[in-house]
């Protein structure tokens, strides 16, 4: 006889991996918001800001070591157990030294426009700036998305299905393109 194995749960796997890395980040962000300065704070009267716009660690002698050793902690769990942190989250920690980036405390986040008279609106790009090494993380703002690659290929199915042929054109690619992929080529 073999034994009655107990259903298995469907619940997260690896759900306390789930919960350190979430309490390595809360931990992370209560700390550096606790012991970073406040580049509003830190304006005089004058409206100018003491700080210098290039920051390093011996500058920011209030930038707790442990908040940066909890943001290595949470991108070395994440990686050993191969978890996929949420965008939101990679978005909020620095590349280049794992600090947690907070509007206003150490980080600065700017839009800028690089066409020709910032005629392009679609051109925008979100600059964060990490006040502690200086990286720069860039994110494209209000710009359309390009669909993925299997929806592509299934509007192109069913465009060459309704067509009526599935062959291709001389060139190698398919002879219609659904009419959602041509309007977003014609925008570009």
């Amino acid at each position: 006889m073999s034994k009655v194995k107990p259903p298995k749960s469907k619940g997260i796997p690896s759900r306390h991996l789930h919960a350190r890395t979430t309490f390595l980040y809360q931990a992370a962000t209560y700390l550096t918001l606790q012991t970073a300065p406040n580049v509003r704070e830190a304006k005089g009267r004058s409206g100018h800001s003491d700080l210098s716009p290039q920051f390093s660690a011996q500058q920011l002698p209030h930038h707790s070591p442990l908040a940066l050793q909890l943001g290595m902690d949470l991108q070395q769990v994440s990686r050993k157990a191969q978890l996929r942190l949420s965008v939101d989250l990679k978005r909020t920690i620095c590349k280049a030294c794992n600090t947690i980036l907070v509007p206003g405390s150490t980080a600065t986040h700017t839009t800028e426009n690089m066409s020709r008279g910032a005629a392009k609106t679609w051109a925008d790009v979100l600059v964060i700036k990490c006040l502690i090494c200086g990286g720069q993380k860039r994110f494209p703002v209000g710009a359309k998305t390009q669909p993925k690659k299997r929806v592509r290929k299934a509007a192109l199915k069913a465009q060459a299905l309704v067509t009526g042929s599935s062959s291709t054109s001389p060139s190698g690619s398919a002879p219609h393109v659904s009419s959602e992929l041509s309007s977003i080529a014609a925008q570009d």
